[in-house]
């Protein structure tokens, strides 16, 4: 009796050293997958290949995978993380082997590989002032009535979206 069978095993392998700061997930930073297809069937399959929406896949097909053989080398891929991504705090995405057996219809086996993004949020502040010492009298002194302008630059140093940001300044 024929009894066909794949088996996939999809493995990411995140790089936070492509997007300073290193250390943590930033967009653009990228996942490099490798796909391991095992025939796990008692009869030869053909036309192996794996598919994977999100990204391109790299390789194959496998023109014939003997039972009991295993390729972790034909197909790879690699995904570029997205802003959205980040903000998400996890990255998953599914892939698909299929092979041909003999007699009948292919054969499938899914797989997905989920990948922590940790949140590291930051906000940097500056502040800069710059007096008007011509509103009172006109002279390089300061008086009373004199009036500091305030421009307040806010940088989000981290690496997820931040969302109603507020200064607060209780003496302006």
């Amino acid at each position: 009796t024929q009894t066909p069978s794949i088996l996939l095993v999809k493995t990411g392998t995140l790089d936070l050293s492509i997007v300073p700061p290193n250390g943590s997930a930033n967009a653009g930073d990228q996942i490099t997958y490798v796909f391991t297809v095992t025939n796990t069937g008692n009869v030869t399959l053909t036309n192996v290949t794996v598919t994977d929406p999100l990204v391109t896949m790299m390789g194959g097909p496998i023109a014939s995978l003997a039972p009991g053989a295993s390729d972790n080398v034909t197909f790879t891929a690699t995904y570029t993380l997205l802003q959205s991504d980040i903000d998400a705090g996890t990255f998953t995405n599914i892939a698909t082997a299929s092979g041909t057996p003999p007699t009948g219809p292919p054969v499938t086996d899914t797989d997905d590989d989920t990948q922590p993004l940790n949140a590291a949020p930051a906000i940097q502040l500056l502040k800069t002032g710059t007096l008007n010492n011509t509103i009172v009298a006109p002279n390089l002194i300061s008086n009373v009535g004199d009036q500091i302008t305030y421009v307040f630059t806010v940088t989000n140093t981290g690496n997820v979206t931040l969302t109603n940001i507020t200064i607060s300044d209780p003496l302006v």
